[in-house]
């Protein structure tokens, strides 16, 4: 994962053009039974899966803005 994230902000420092929002959240799927894993209230507490215009998304899933890869890493 530490490579994964470097690659992350690696590729889009190198883009000035752009301006980019990096948030980071991280989830259990087992048993069909969601999970987050960020979340220490939310411990075995099912969240639902969602299908929306904009794309899948898990509702109340806990997500942090990141800006750097040391940031990722203190959140997981």
């Amino acid at each position: 994962m530490p490579r994964a994230f470097q690659n992350i902000f690696s590729t889009i420092s190198g883009d000035s053009r752009k301006q980019y929002l990096v948030r980071a959240s991280y989830l259990e799927i087992y048993n069909e039974d969601i999970q987050d894993l960020l979340n220490k209230k939310s411990v075995n507490q099912r969240l639902e899966l969602h299908d929306k215009d904009t794309g899948v998304y898990v509702k109340d899933l806990s997500t942090f803005v990141v800006k750097s890869p040391d940031d990722m890493m203190s959140i997981f």
